[in-house]
């Protein structure tokens, strides 16, 4: 068991001895910011077990039991995104995402912290890394230069709330780029921690045209992030920029120009 002195760790340790006992739960990991040492204070826990196929029933039916070993819960709701999954908030605030796999359903995106592993059933887990392919990163690109189709329609029809909505989705197009361009092994993360891998200067940029993009201030947090990206398209690698369509990007760039 592992022994830190923060509220995540008292969580996971807390989780961790419950999941132990069950005889559904053949190993137990994280995932995450957690897993990937880059957690703090407020990262959230995304705890994973996995699970003999046959008994996952009862675990899936003790799941809430096994999550109030650490505390109350405050809230809690049922997913399945990578798998049945329960979102869970404590009465202290901490968020706890607890997962549930088999060994037939374990996907190896990103890395994982091994809790419990008696059967040694992870040890030839491997990670697959987060990053875009050159091609995913052209078509991220592209997606930027269609958005930006659709904002200038918002935007000349005065729908200025829509069309803040979508200069948002421009940012997140932007945002991966940028990763590929400064931590391209983690740029499927987008903004997670991009704060803290781009240059002062960039950072400083891009929030400021993120400032500007609320309805009462367009265009210019728009005609600002193109800017951006136009400089992000020329420090791109040759093997991304010959899937970005340039003609199309050019062309909207001017059109979004010429917005007053």
């Amino acid at each position: 068991m592992v022994h830190r002195e923060t509220r995540q760790w008292n969580a996971i340790n807390a989780v961790l001895e419950r999941v132990r006992e069950h005889p559904a739960v053949r190993a137990a990991f994280l995932k995450g910011s957690l897993a990937r040492g880059e957690g703090d204070e407020w990262s959230d826990i995304d705890f994973y077990c996995l699970v003999y196929d046959e008994r996952m029933p009862q675990f899936l039916e003790d799941r809430l039991n096994i999550l109030q070993a650490y505390r109350p819960l405050l809230f809690w709701s049922h997913a399945d995104f990578v798998g049945p999954q329960v979102v869970a908030v404590y009465d202290d605030g901490l968020h706890f995402d607890l997962y549930t796999v088999t060994e037939a359903t374990l996907k190896n995106t990103d890395a994982i912290k091994v809790l419990y592993d008696p059967e040694g059933i992870l040890r030839s887990y491997r990670a697959l890394e987060l990053a875009l392919t050159p091609v995913q990163a052209g078509m991220a690109f592209n997606s930027f230069s269609f958005s930006l189709l659709e904002f200038e329609a918002a935007f000349r029809r005065n729908d200025f709330l829509w069309a803040s909505r979508l200069a948002s989705h421009l940012t997140s197009f932007l945002a991966q780029l940028f990763r590929y361009l400064y931590q391209r092994e983690q740029s499927q993360l987008g903004f997670k921690n991009l704060s803290f891998v781009m240059p002062v200067e960039v950072r400083e940029q891009m929030q400021k045209a993120m400032d500007m993009i609320g309805p009462s201030f367009l265009p210019d947090g728009v005609t600002m992030i193109v800017r951006l990206a136009e400089e992000v398209y020329k420090a791109l690698p040759e093997e991304v920029r010959v899937h970005v369509n340039e003609p199309f990007f050019r062309f909207m760039k001017d059109k979004i120009m010429r917005l007053k």
